[in-house]
């Protein structure tokens, strides 16, 4: 993800979500690019269709948003953008990956149980409009890109 993708991410995560994040912390994850920072969008045919963010710090992934554009929904888009995020989170030696998804977010619910996440707590009242959230959590498997062939 880069600032000159922020105009379609922002009319994605609109699109996708009752309470949006604020265009401003796009902004400063891009700015400041931390390590353990991750933004990336999903393209098709060099349009933007989708984004995830998540971040790996001290042995663990969190999931922070993930959004598909309504045009291209059900076509895999979500699938590609979390099982790449869980490669990455592998690769930089995550144990564990966490995240919040709204208790009758159906949808995305089906997906991460697809993925093997299953729920850890629940934070009541999450969201501001009073909808609590499931906490999932999912084991990854760290893969050491320095392995020995033999």
């Amino acid at each position: 993800m880069e600032q000159e993708d922020l105009d379609k991410v922002m009319a994605i995560e609109r699109e996708a979500f009752p309470d949006p994040w604020h265009v401003s912390f796009f902004k400063r994850e891009l700015r400041s690019r931390k390590k353990h920072t991750h933004c990336y969008v999903a393209r098709i045919d060099n349009i933007i269709v989708g984004y995830i963010v998540f971040y790996v710090f001290c042995g663990e992934g969190h999931i922070m948003n993930i959004a598909v554009d309504a045009e291209y929904r059900r076509q895999g888009v979500a699938k590609y953008l979390l099982s790449s995020a869980l490669e990455i989170v592998s690769k930089e030696a995550g144990n564990e990956v966490f995240l919040e998804v709204g208790a009758n977010n159906t949808p995305a619910k089906q997906l991460y149980r697809q993925f093997g996440f299953k729920v850890y707590g629940i934070r009541k009242k999450y969201y501001r409009n009073g909808e609590d959230a499931f906490v999932l959590r999912k084991d990854v498997e760290y893969e050491n890109s320095q392995r020995s062939t033999n």
